[in-house]
């Protein structure tokens, strides 16, 4: 009686293994419900995934962007938004550099002691 019930168990498990396609049909392309099955669940479970990975990284992102605005605002007073702080500017990225190599140069003591000579 217990080999009956195993083996009525089992052969359903037996049913699910078999292709269910013949070898002419495999020549033509055609897959069996089973690997389309499995194919489509891989390809569900990865895009979860992704999207979970997405959306997390999103999170963190946002949640980044308000603490550094936070900084901005209460500790250096700067808004992003305001136009007296982000006016447009005809300067080049160059010039920008130049400009505050030449203030960081100059206030070096050494040479602060001679540019305020002269």
């Amino acid at each position: 009686m217990r080999k009956l019930a195993l083996v009525v168990l089992l052969l359903p498990l037996g049913a699910c293994w078999s292709s269910g396609v013949t070898a002419e049909q495999e020549k033509r392309g055609i897959r069996s419900v089973s690997s389309l099955s499995s194919e489509y669940e891989r390809d569900a479970f990865f895009t979860r995934l992704r999207q979970r990975s997405d959306g997390r990284n999103n999170a963190w992102g946002r949640d980044f962007a308000r603490i550094q605005d936070f900084f901005d605002r209460h500790f250096w007073n700067y808004d992003a938004n305001d136009p007296y702080v982000n006016y447009p500017s005809d300067t080049t990225k160059l010039e920008h550099l130049g400009r505050f190599g030449l203030t960081t140069l100059t206030s070096v003591p050494g040479v602060d002691e001679i540019t305020t000579r002269l």
